[in-house]
């Protein structure tokens, strides 16, 4: 295992191939709203939280399921925990590992939360995922900062780990799970607030292709996005910053689903080959999230039951 901060020792092409990903976690969205704030995008300019259209809310979750259904995959939904309004951003509570890594049982790392107000998030994510068949395991440090997939991507259909390091993931997390696993972990650190998750500012489509917004990192990760995909799609700066445009998610590879608006980014998209489905996510961008943040892709799970 390694941890690579910079090109050249790291070659896409010697790495393990792994399966798809091929099931969607969603944890039903009843108890969403913005009664705190922990990233940039909570409050106003004047330090205001925004009010959420909470049934608004509701139908565009209700859109996101529907969409990603639409392409054949089954989503699994998490029932709601009262007082924890965030808990709709489930791809931060828990880091899956298939078995094609572990070479047995999934397991499933449980993410330390940056702030306390979401840290009864982690048990109530882990407990269902126990009951798909993930083992749960923790970390030896357990102070360590983890976010699970708010800032851990795998790398489509390879044995390698996008790791981001910064307001709310420690680099010891990642070393951590990288000497566990065995691993290639691919660091970047984010550096600007507005970027508080890897997958903010990076969006992996399929094996040879991105979306992300190179300003969200140091010159040494721009050089790494660029010597492991053959496509890295720039998104600008307002779209990445303002429209969420690289909190995407691609189910299978070809199609995109992405918040409705940003129109450089989809064209980007469409001149790769790649299939956009806007949808609207607006009352959950002003909590911070959009598309990626508010699912957990996982899988496979050989002997899940598939309702």
């Amino acid at each position: 295992m390694a941890l690579h901060r910079t090109p050249g020792a790291l070659r896409l092409q010697d790495l393990p191939t792994v399966p798809l990903a091929d099931r969607v976690l969603m944890a039903d969205p009843q108890e969403f709203d913005v009664v705190y704030a922990i990233n940039p995008h909570m409050t106003d300019g004047a330090g205001q939280l925004p009010l959420v259209a909470r049934e608004e809310a509701r139908r565009q979750w209700w859109c996101l399921r529907e969409a990603i259904e639409e392409l054949g995959v089954h989503v699994d939904v998490v029932p709601p925990l009262e007082g924890h309004p965030d808990l709709v951003f489930c791809a931060n509570q828990a880091l899956p590992i298939q078995e094609a890594i572990t070479g047995g049982q999934p397991e499933l790392i449980a993410s330390h939360m940056a702030s306390a107000e979401r840290a009864a998030e982690v048990p109530h994510i882990v407990q269902f995922l126990r009951g798909l068949g993930y083992r749960a395991q923790a970390l030896a440090g357990r102070d360590l900062k983890l976010e699970g997939m708010g800032d851990g991507l795998w790398h489509p259909g390879r044995r390698l780990l996008w790791a981001g390091v910064g307001p709310r993931s420690e680099e010891a997390a990642w070393a951590e799970v990288a000497a566990r696993y065995d691993l290639e972990v691919a660091l970047l650190d984010l550096v600007d607030p507005d970027f508080y998750h890897l997958d903010t500012a990076l969006c992996l489509i399929d094996e040879r292709t991105c979306l992300w917004y190179p300003g969200a990192f140091y010159a040494e990760g721009r050089a790494l996005v660029e010597s492991l995909f053959e496509r890295p799609l720039a998104v600008p700066e307002d779209e990445a910053r303002h429209g969420f445009a690289c909190n995407a998610f691609s189910p299978d590879g070809r199609h995109v689903l992405i918040q409705r608006g940003n129109t450089k980014t989809g064209e980007l998209l469409t001149e790769a080959g790649f299939e956009v489905l806007e949808l609207e996510t607006s009352e959950f961008m002003k909590s911070g999230g959009s598309v990626f943040c508010m699912k957990l892709h996982h899988g496979p799970l050989a002997d899940a039951p598939l309702e």
